[in-house]
């Protein structure tokens, strides 16, 4: 029996774009080793979603269960973990020679995050440029796709220096002024690690058939000027939801307003989604969502690393 080394795509972040799963690649890692055949298995489900492979490639999916995230706190982080493990043979000189990762299954861990702006962010609006924390329901914020938009529910978290330090997933984003483009953004923008950002250009085009595509923050650090800022001391979420997915102006820079996707309302409170159900009586609060398809191509981390 050969003992080989599962690597590969072993985590994976849940966010609140279509098709609402968390996917990766595993690969074989023993040197010079080659499978002749392969089996993958979910040795160990996750507790709390479901997960898939395909048994001939090891290509994983995970879902989230909806029941689990219905009572999750507003911006809270969740992980949830499986467990893989692969058989085969391989071949040796003349000899056909069984295989198994060793010694024991391997662990896929995943990460639900909510996407949302720090608290200091200038939202282009119509009365020009506002502090994110400032603005209010009813506040029109200007948008790429569809002009001045009613903003119908807004809500922030605040996060201590203590749970930045215990969490650092829930550190900030800083993309820096210029990062992206001649005073793009005008100042350094915060966001959260899981907020799209929108990147254009000829390469998005050449690559994915798209003008512009969605690229989560986190995704974005090690371009110039684009890291996560571990000196944040503390820090204040705030998330923006419009009647649709939309780009708005942030610091001169183009990202999303919060879209409600299943994961994206799974992080919210029971109070939250009541309100929610309340301001939009027509949509389900929980469950398949009506808010409607994601304003841009969305793009994953392997996709994103494509770009740089």
């Amino acid at each position: 029996m050969v003992s080989v080394t599962i690597t590969g795509e072993l985590t994976g972040d849940v966010t609140g774009s279509p098709p609402n799963v968390a996917m990766g690649q595993p690969t074989l890692d023993n040197g010079t080793f080659t499978p002749t055949t392969q089996t993958w298995t979910i040795a160990t489900p996750p507790a709390n979603g479901t997960a898939s492979i395909d048994p001939n490639t090891g290509e994983w999916t995970y879902t989230v269960d909806p029941a689990f995230f219905d009572s999750l706190d507003n911006a809270q982080v969740v992980f949830d973990t499986f467990f893989i493990s692969v058989t085969g043979t391989t071949q040796i000189g003349p000899f056909t020679v069984p295989f198994a990762n060793d010694p024991d299954p391997v662990a896929v861990t995943i990460r639900i995050e909510g996407v949302c702006f720090a608290a200091g962010t200038l939202i282009e609006t119509e009365d020009g440029p506002q502090a994110i924390e400032t603005l209010r329901v009813g506040h029109k914020v200007a948008t790429a796709d569809h002009g001045l938009q009613p903003i119908r529910w807004i809500e922030s978290s605040v996060l201590a220096p203590e749970r930045l330090c215990a969490e650092p997933a829930m550190q900030p984003v800083r993309i820096s002024a210029g990062s992206l483009g001649p005073n793009i953004p005008c100042r350094d923008l915060l966001v959260s690690q899981q907020h799209r950002i929108l990147v254009k250009g000829p390469k998005v085009d050449l690559l994915f058939g798209a003008a512009e595509a969605l690229v989560a923050a986190k995704h974005l650090c090690g371009w110039p000027g684009i890291f996560v800022d571990a000196s944040v001391e503390a820090v204040e979420y705030l998330h923006i939801l419009l009647d649709r997915h939309e780009i708005l102006n942030a610091e001169g820079a183009q990202a999303e307003s919060l879209f409600l996707g299943e994961e994206a309302l799974y992080t919210l409170s029971s109070d939250a989604l009541r309100e929610l159900a309340a301001i939009f009586p027509d949509q389900p609060a929980s469950g398949h969502t009506g808010f409607g398809r994601a304003a841009r191509l969305i793009l994953r981390e392997h996709e994103a690393r494509a770009l740089a």
